[in-house]
């Protein structure tokens, strides 16, 4: 009796199924009604489930599916757009990677070297895997790539480091290494999704996209650096700790094995490709898979049998789902009306050029809660040359202020590489969004006018 009453709906997850069934009745029994109103209707039930938690990721993902597809809110190619993404895929190919990290000991044994330098104390390690996570960005262009990567080095660097599941010190450490990895990197062009879809928009838009150097310039001093002592500062106060456990027994360099030389060799190739995209052309997501493929392939000694059993596909699902409903809100024009109305009651004519940084900065940031990150430069770059003319400013200083607004993350449900590493390190949502909405406000508050006399002192404005 106790364990089937310790499996009934909770209260929350009986309102989520309420509130769907609603919205499928609504959808059912209203198809005249235009594609604006039904799309809205699922993806402000989706949003809403996302948000909240109440439901798991994933299966908020198939409630979408399942939903736009019985209610024919949208076609085929724009309801599972998500399973074409190269983002969706990049994922599929992180877990394999992930899991041959766990399999062959890779991970232990890089735990276990990079343990010692930083045995010393707490702030050191956590200080020490938020620099490591903002370093690799320069290297790795995926975000998505970098995270999968990390988390199973930084799960088996908590356990060498004494850190057990639960501990403060345990969750800051992984999450430290996420979001140094995550948050600080929108500074750095290609680093991220949300920075190559407004490369690409801006192209599209104005003939002639961002360069590397005039990017960074302009954003890493204060949305890179600076975010990142932020970050150091918000990770060391939310998740204090005791020092880590001092091993004696790591004298000598571990020596990898046969399995962990050849993985090791496989993600250097792979390393190298990413960070030379931009010469060769083939997508992260790609170079991922390939590896994925090696690590799969029978006898190559890098998974155990029937590895696909041991894969949580859970993540996979949700950033196929996120994606799709991005698409949806596109293809529906919901994200466009959105903006539209958000600007119609924004005084920007009248309103001096920090008001005017604030507001645009602003609304890209609150855009992101409805079409998630990579949507925000979708929506808002073709409608920059307007912008200017109100403004007063040049179009490309309107669209850099996307950047502004997309690297501020309210809620992890806006970034699929956030919630995919959660997920895999099994780190509370809760936790999570906490850090995320703690950052954005600060980030408002300390970075946002440091940001606009950087860009006033630079002439940008």
């Amino acid at each position: 009796m106790p364990a089937a009453a310790k499996s009934l709906p909770t209260p929350r997850q009986w309102i989520s199924l309420f509130a769907t069934v609603a919205v499928t009745l609504f959808l059912l029994l209203s198809p005249e009604l235009p594609l604006l109103v039904r799309a809205g209707a699922v993806i402000g039930l989706c949003i809403g489930l996302w948000a909240t938690g109440w439901l798991p990721q994933w299966l908020t993902a198939l409630v979408f599916f399942t939903l736009c597809t019985v209610a024919g809110v949208a076609s085929a190619d724009i309801v599972f757009a998500g399973f074409g993404s190269a983002a969706t895929w990049l994922v599929f190919s992180g877990l394999i990677i992930g899991a041959a990290i766990q399999y062959t000991g890779l991970g232990n044994t890089l735990a276990r070297g990079v343990g010692p330098w930083l045995e010393g104390s707490y702030r050191r390690a956590l200080i020490g895997v938020i620099l490591l996570g903002l370093a690799m960005a320069f290297f790795m262009p995926s975000g998505m790539g970098r995270i999968l990567l990390m988390v199973p080095i930084l799960t088996t660097l908590a356990d060498h480091l004494g850190y057990e599941p639960g501990d403060k010190g345990r969750t800051g450490l992984i999450l430290g290494g996420m979001m140094g990895t995550f948050l600080p990197t929108y500074a750095i062009l290609p680093a991220n999704v949300p920075n190559n879809v407004l490369m690409g928009a801006a192209e599209a838009v104005l003939g002639t996209p961002p360069n590397y150097s005039e990017y960074l310039l302009l954003h890493f001093p204060v949305l890179g650096l600076l975010k990142t002592l932020l970050l150091i500062a918000v990770m060391l106060w939310l998740y204090p700790a005791h020092a880590p456990r001092h091993s004696d027994s790591v004298t000598e360099r571990p020596r990898l094995s046969r399995p962990e030389l050849g993985l090791a060799a496989l993600l250097s190739v792979a390393v190298l490709l990413w960070m030379s995209d931009a010469w060769h052309g083939i997508s992260p997501a790609w170079i991922g898979m390939l590896v994925a493929l090696v690590c799969l392939f029978p006898g190559s000694r890098l998974m155990g049998a029937n590895p696909l059993q041991s894969i949580s596909f859970d993540s996979f699902l949700y950033v196929a789902g996120i994606v799709s409903l991005g698409a949806l809100a596109f293809h529906s024009g919901l994200g466009e009306r959105v903006a539209g109305s958000l600007l119609s009651v924004l005084p920007l004519r009248e309103a001096t050029d920090a008001a005017a940084f604030g507001m645009l900065s602003g609304l890209a940031m609150v855009l992101g809660t409805l079409v998630t990150l990579p949507g925000i430069p979708a929506i808002l770059t073709p409608m920059a040359p307007g912008l200017a003319t109100i403004t007063g400013w040049t179009p490309e200083a309107v669209y850099m202020t996307q950047v502004v607004g997309f690297s501020t993350v309210l809620l992890p449900y806006q970034a699929p590489p956030l919630i995919v590493g959660i997920l895999a390190a099994r780190i509370s949502l809760r936790e999570t969004a906490r850090l995320c909405l703690i950052t954005a406000l600060l980030s408002v508050l300390l970075l946002w006018p440091l940001n606009y006399l950087w860009w006033e002192w630079l002439g940008w404005i």
